[in-house]
């Protein structure tokens, strides 16, 4: 097997700092956003020969379909080489998966991956939206039948999947609930995080049901944005204006309605482990090995379901090991100093914020919310496809 740690490593980041942005369309959020990046890695646009980024179509978005092409020609650039792979929120770790493999190939040397749009100032409530929405067209009769015949949304097929993982585990919405506080305790070291007014768990249990057992607090915010994340090969790397921050391993899943299927919730964390036990055994290392994680938290659920698919903690037992302090700044795992989904931004596809968050930890630029003495992140997205059928990338970041 190919050995690919270190076959590519991330040059550039940049994340928006707005959060509301009416007076600018998603082109211009990913164009600042992509000019940020390429000053961040000391290169310039004809440096770039790859090119990708996700159609937000289904979140209100203006580029729709051949966003790829159409962005292109907005920034001026010339890839040889574009992907607009669509698996929700998990599809920015796609785009770093194929980059490192085309890359590692030979077909470029340097990715430019891009993502903008204005979701808030639209007004778009993304988790209501349901399938009927997304396809537009009545649903025909398929597996779904019993639970999307009355069109499920989003954030009502989370709360079955966080209404079973509590049956099965005996875990509380206290346990839930502590997660959103968490990440809105990062928010406040955060001076672009959206919401950084303190929560306490009461205040969750108090913020009203959305799709029991998930409370308004328990679900992202949702807010515009862009950000930018240039990939690129060692010979580029070693040259870049800041340290290469290398992708030592990753791994990618999915999982549909198969015969027999009825437990969301633990294949949810299945395909999560299947990743990955791919990333950290192509990056030969173990989560004792994890500095701090950035998980995709578009609901508090997400963040336990990783927490023990990934493998920091056993099946059923991530409602405790949060509830611990494990997951804060100062803890044996921080997750998210940013804030996360749940408090600093959630345009729609939050995956690619992850890898500029913990990029920026690698290279200590993060100030307040800085991690001590991070040298090794693991970066975890989950997102939805249509619904039940999801995707999920899991990486590990790595400095020299």
């Amino acid at each position: 097997m190919t050995d690919l740690r270190k076959a590519a490593a991330i040059v550039g980041v940049h994340e928006h700092p707005t959060r509301f942005a009416p007076d600018k369309s998603e082109w211009l959020l990913q164009a600042e956003s992509a000019i940020a990046a390429l000053q961040d890695a000391g290169l310039e646009p004809k440096d770039i020969d790859a090119y990708f980024t996700s159609a937000t179509q289904p979140e209100g978005g203006d580029l729709g379909a051949c966003s790829s092409i159409m962005m292109a020609d907005y920034l001026n650039i010339h890839p040889k080489f574009i992907d607009e792979t669509d698996v929700g929120g998990a599809s920015f770790g796609y785009f770093m998966n194929r980059a490192i493999l085309g890359i590692q190939a030979g077909l470029f040397k340097c990715a430019l991956i891009g993502y903008g749009a204005t979701t808030r100032s639209k007004m778009v409530n993304v988790g209501t939206l349901g399938f009927n929405d997304l396809v537009g067209k009545p649903m025909a009769a398929t597996p779904d039948s019993f639970e999307q015949i009355y069109g499920i949304t989003v954030v009502g097929l989370m709360g079955m999947i966080a209404q079973r993982y509590m049956y099965d585990h005996s875990v509380t919405q206290e346990q839930l609930a502590r997660v959103a506080v968490t990440m809105r305790n990062h928010a406040q070291l955060n001076p672009e995080a959206r919401y950084r007014t303190p929560i306490t768990v009461e205040d969750v249990l108090n913020s009203g049901i959305i799709a029991s057992p998930l409370h308004k607090l328990d679900c992202c915010l949702i807010s515009d944005g862009g950000a930018a994340v240039i990939v690129a090969s060692p010979e580029i790397a070693r040259n870049c204006k800041k340290p290469p921050v290398w992708v030592l391993g990753f791994g990618e899943s999915f999982m549909h309605h198969g015969a027999g299927h009825t437990d969301w919730s633990a294949e949810t964390r299945n395909m999560v482990s299947r990743a990955s036990k791919d990333c950290f055994g192509m990056a030969g290392l173990t989560t004792n090995d994890i500095d701090m994680a950035m998980i995709y938290d578009a609901f508090t659920i997400n963040v336990l379901l990783d927490l023990e698919g990934t493998g920091f903690c056993g099946v059923g037992e991530a409602g405790a090991f949060v509830e611990a302090g494990n997951v804060d700044i100062g803890g044996s795992l921080p997750i998210n100093p940013d804030g996360g989904g749940l408090s600093s931004n959630h345009p729609g596809r939050r995956g690619i914020f992850l890898f500029v968050e913990a990029t920026k930890q690698l290279r200590g630029e993060c100030g307040l919310r800085q991690i001590k003495n991070v040298k090794i992140a693991a970066c975890t997205a989950t997102g939805a496809a249509f619904l039940a059928r999801r995707g999920t990338a899991v990486h590990v970041l790595g400095r020299d």
